[in-house]
């Protein structure tokens, strides 16, 4: 605690803990020091975690045990874990990194309820345009047959302009998201900044890093050995051995990993599709009204961007990433079906009104490391039981080598390496130079897709790799804490033979521990069914 408070944390220490403690105090961060093996932290874990006002805590155990332990605890909703014995470096390396994770999401919320609060007043104008309306028309009933008629076809116009108003409510509320899809240069380059900045944070604790550490961590002990003597010898020797033993363990892991990636990961797409909006009624496309001299949509004089279905400068697009991998020379390609189709089982996904607008799949490429060109994709099947979809591209005469594929059930506590596109096209960038990611900037202005194009050209497509280990084993997903973000959907999950045990779907926000994956066996279904030739769906 002294050491907490030293380095500029104000901390309380509580002897038991419960939800009205946490929310008495209000903390960032629980420290818990606890026995995985008894389970007796998962009750207080439930309700924190189950508590709309304390589960955006974050909760570091503290606990004995092996990776075994540590994934139990991360199933039971800890945020991370931290074996005994531990240095205080390693400590505050954990709490630095929580928070830093913590802070976007508290961002979010506070912007979420701005924007619950502005939806509330366009409900309340509307509502009042109505209202106006109603009584408008109450005034007219009193005339004759035909006046009546007229009221009749006035009150069809008021009725569609009403539902335009709404629309156009939903749509200024809705269509901020939609900034970010033009990019200037200047955006482009503090996107592709804040993205490092957050690649820092969430994926450089590397095997590398941690096995640098434990190697100074066991040259120590072992000078303290040489010269200790008494009951402590034999505490530094346990000390020593399970340093040395996680050494073991992290070189093995690594060996894999590599392995893996040397074999496979050209083999792993980046996904990018274009989805447009059209107008349910008429067919329209949704456009930007304007666009002005710095590449921004033109907004009213409230600053809500402006969006018309007649004339326009610009399409509206969504821009959309995610990561699917080749599984056989004939070009399939599997991935999520939420991929395939963004707005499946996720209305929010798309930020226009589903009212008014329905959205389209404008196009749709896959970009191979190493290959200077996108490859179309085909839409082969798309299964409404799981998070699966299966694309086809054409392929080179030089193409990747296809994964292989363990349709046998996987084990729980063993290594798994994850390889995908996390964060999309800004993941990409933050692996860029200046210098080049600069020029990249000044040949594709703000266009999306050409700024796609132009990394493929520069052949600096690359997935990312990260390593965790299995949790829980269910028939119909798999858990394990390999780090991921959105843009890794789709990609697959390797195990330590180095073949794909799932296809992973979801991160569970909040729980930087606990990632999803659809296991491997049950994408058989979708598979034959393209190969039959039968109806995707």
């Amino acid at each position: 605690m002294p050491e907490l408070s030293g380095a500029g944390y104000d901390a309380v220490i509580s002897e038991s803990a419960d939800v009205r403690t946490v929310l008495q105090h209000q903390p960032d961060l629980i420290l818990l020091q606890t026995d995985v093996r008894t389970l007796d932290c998962c009750g207080l874990l439930v309700q924190l975690k189950g508590n709309d006002a304390t589960a955006p805590v974050k909760v570091i155990l503290v606990a004995e045990g092996g990776p075994l332990e540590r994934t139990r605890a991360l199933d039971l909703g800890a945020d991370d874990v931290l074996s005994i014995p531990f240095e205080s470096v390693e400590l505050f390396a954990r709490i630095r990194a929580q928070l830093r994770e913590k802070a976007p999401d508290d961002r979010l919320r506070l912007e979420a309820r701005d924007a619950r609060k502005k939806e509330l007043e366009a409900e309340a104008a509307l509502s009042a345009i109505v209202e106006q309306r109603e009584t408008g028309k109450k005034r007219w009933i009193v005339l004759g047959v035909v006046t009546a008629l007229a009221v009749i076809g006035v009150g069809i116009a008021v009725r569609n302009t009403q539902l335009s108003r709404k629309s156009n409510a939903s749509l200024v509320l809705q269509l901020e998201s939609l900034r970010s899809q033009i990019l200037t240069q200047g955006q482009l380059l503090e996107r592709a900044q804040k993205s490092r900045e957050a690649g820092n944070q969430d994926f450089n604790a590397s095997v590398s890093k941690q096995l640098d550490e434990l190697r100074s961590e066991s040259a120590d002990l072992r000078k303290k050995i040489s010269s200790s003597t008494g009951p402590s010898l034999s505490d530094l020797d346990n000390r020593l051995k399970q340093t040395d033993s996680r050494i073991g363990k992290l070189e093995n892991e690594s060996r894999i990993a590599q392995e893996i990636v040397r074999d496979y990961s050209n083999s792993v797409c980046l996904i990018y599709a274009i989805v447009g909006f059209r107008d349910k009624a008429s067919g329209a496309r949704l456009m930007f009204a304007g666009i002005d001299a710095n590449g921004n949509p033109v907004t009213d004089g409230k600053g809500n961007v402006v969006v018309t279905t007649q004339g326009g400068s610009r399409p509206v697009y969504l821009h959309v990433f995610g990561s699917g991998f080749l599984i056989d020379t004939a070009g399939r390609i599997l991935t999520n079906h939420h991929v395939l189709e963004p707005w499946w089982h996720d209305a929010a996904a798309i930020p226009v009104p589903s009212d008014a607008f329905e959205p389209t799949i404008v196009s749709m490429s896959a970009y191979f490391p190493g290959n200077e060109k996108p490859m179309p994709l085909r839409v082969q099947g798309l299964s409404e039981d799981f998070d699966l979809g299966l694309a086809a591209v054409d392929l080179p005469e030089s193409h990747p080598r296809p994964v292989a594929i363990d349709q046998h059930a996987a084990i729980s506590g063993t290594p798994v390496v994850l390889i995908g596109y996390p964060t999309g096209v800004e993941g990409i960038l933050a692996r860029v130079d200046e210098p080049t990611l600069k020029r990249i900037a000044q040949a594709t202005g703000n266009n999306t897709e050409g700024l796609v194009q132009e990394l493929a050209r520069r052949k600096l497509i690359r997935p990312l790799v990260t390593q965790g280990h299995l949790g829980v084993v269910g028939p119909d997903r798999l858990v394990y804490d390999a780090q991921t973000t959105s843009g890794g959907s789709g990609g697959p999950v390797f195990d330590s033979s180095g073949k794909v045990i799932g296809v992973n779907f979801a991160i569970l926000s909040g729980f930087s521990g606990s990632n999803f994956a659809v296991p491997i066996s049950r994408a058989a279904k979708i598979l034959e069914t393209s190969k039959s030739g039968k109806a995707a769906r």
